[in-house]
């Protein structure tokens, strides 16, 4: 199992990146919402990669952080959601909205995403608003600092252990980042958003 390629950027387009490495060209379907975060052509770039196998076809799709990755590979766990419509769903809405639209059975927000109607979305709200509680699968923002996923994804950790909601405990690490988005020290931050609590 390809767990992700790193190489050099040959070629892009909305929904297809080209990667070389080791000198294989590996053909990677993308979300729409990564093409404009992709590097230069002739740059090093890094995908996590998730393989679907079917009996008439072997495809890599990839994302520019291992929490995308994985939301996609829960995604394509429910009933009616193929990697196509997957890919649409994290093209159209970051991680971190399409959480809170499945939690808040924000109807609306899901529907506007191309190929989605509302018996897909009501049965993709109920059934991934059960993983998320289940599991505690809980996905933040992508922001530009390759820092920040797994800082805030600490943060969360922490607000969640010591009692709070998840959804609850990211708005108020979101609130608290916004206003100091500089914010480097974990435990500053933590305080931060249990003021927002």
């Amino acid at each position: 199992m390809i767990e992700y390629i790193k190489g050099i950027l040959v070629e892009s387009s909305p929904l297809k990146t080209i990667i070389e490495a080791a000198g294989i060209g590996h053909a990677i379907l993308t979300p729409i919402s990564s093409y404009s975060k992709l590097p230069s052509i002739g740059e090093k770039i890094c995908l996590f990669i998730s393989t679907v196998i079917r009996e008439d076809s072997h495809k890599h799709y990839g994302f520019l952080t291992a929490e995308e990755r994985d939301l996609f590979e829960t995604l394509i766990e429910v009933s009616g959601i193929g990697p196509k419509t997957a890919l649409a769903l994290l093209g159209h809405l970051e991680a971190a909205d399409l959480q809170i639209a499945i939690s808040q059975s924000d109807l609306s927000s899901i529907c506007k995403v191309p190929g989605i109607g509302k018996k897909t979305a009501e049965r993709l709200i109920v059934e991934m608003r059960d993983r998320f509680q289940k599991n505690s699968i809980l996905f933040t923002a992508v922001s530009s600092s390759k820092d920040t996923p797994s800082f805030t994804a600490d943060a969360l950790r922490a607000l969640v252990n010591l009692g709070y909601q998840p959804l609850q405990a990211q708005k108020a690490i979101q609130s608290a980042l916004k206003e100091n988005q500089e914010e480097s020290d974990l435990g500053k931050l933590i305080t931060s958003a249990l003021r927002k609590l």
